[in-house]
């Protein structure tokens, strides 16, 4: 069955995570502007997805649609300062099962370890994330998920300073350490019998976090959703298209090296990340 050509793909959101902090907002929109017979695929964004479980009027909302897609991104430094608004990584990879049961198909869940960071702390230490790839592969590779998404992190202006304003120093990865990671991430995924699919990672192939032809496939209609290249995305970035309704306001989340606007904190609170 071909879906007719008004069908959208909707995205909610790469800008902001509007799963955990703006719940409402997903559903006024959607109520106003993307009534389920006008969608093809609602691909949800989230670090922080407890709403999908415990929100009742959400997850009414949610189930009317068709098909919907997770995102979930875990990337190891959930509840510390440098990820202060998101919950530690053993709770949101618990939540998986449930998650799956909600989507209705663990190829509906994306597993995003994103992203890779290198930074030095205010106490001159040096810290990275990417020793949890292995513990985040695992649980996914356990509840049957296919691929896990990686990145490295961009030192953006903006992130630069942003971090040290903190006395946070980011990191550059030379293109040897780069190499280096990658063979370890790719041995590790193959130990553990899980794919590895790279985000905007300029010597990775292209994936597509929105793959229309995914998408597709996984609808429980059959109905295609649209093959065009999104526009308006990074370089090596192959996503089909998709309408984000999401925005640049402050996020909750308060992820410090995010590329958006994380609210930030009056001091650093937690622990140094494990």
């Amino acid at each position: 069955m071909t879906a007719p050509a008004s069908l959208k793909v909707i995205s909610a959101s790469r800008r902001i995570e509007m799963v955990a902090f703006f719940p409402q907002k997903i559903i006024e929109i959607l109520q106003k502007r993307c009534p389920p017979d006008r969608v093809h695929t609602l691909v949800l964004w989230s670090k922080h997805p407890q709403n999908l479980l415990n929100h009742k009027e959400l997850r009414s909302v949610l189930a009317g649609y068709d098909q919907v897609f997770l995102h979930l991104t875990i990337s190891g430094m959930g509840g510390s300062f440098l990820e202060s608004g998101i919950p530690p990584m053993e709770k949101v990879l618990a939540l998986l099962h449930d998650l799956i049961k909600f989507v209705g198909n663990p190829q509906r869940i994306r597993v995003r370890f994103d992203p890779i960071v290198h930074l030095r702390l205010p106490d001159g230490s040096t810290y990275s994330n990417l020793p949890h790839f292995v513990s985040v592969a695992r649980v996914a590779m356990r509840v049957h998920l296919s691929h896990v998404t990686i990145s490295w992190m961009e030192n953006y202006p903006k992130v630069q300073r942003r971090l040290r304003k903190y006395g946070i120093e980011p990191l550059a990865v030379s293109d040897d350490q780069w190499s280096q990671e990658s063979d370890w991430i790719f041995d590790k995924a193959e130990d553990i019998g899980i794919g590895v699919l790279g985000c905007c990672v300029p010597q990775m192939p292209v994936s597509r976090c929105i793959d229309g032809e995914l998408l597709t496939v996984l609808h429980p209609k059959m109905s295609h959703a649209s093959l065009k290249k999104a526009g308006g995305q990074r370089q090596h970035c192959g996503c089909t298209e998709s309408w984000d309704i999401g925005w640049y306001n402050p996020c909750p989340g308060g992820c410090l090296y995010c590329y958006g606007r994380p609210v930030e904190p009056c001091r650093l609170v937690g622990g140094r990340p494990r």
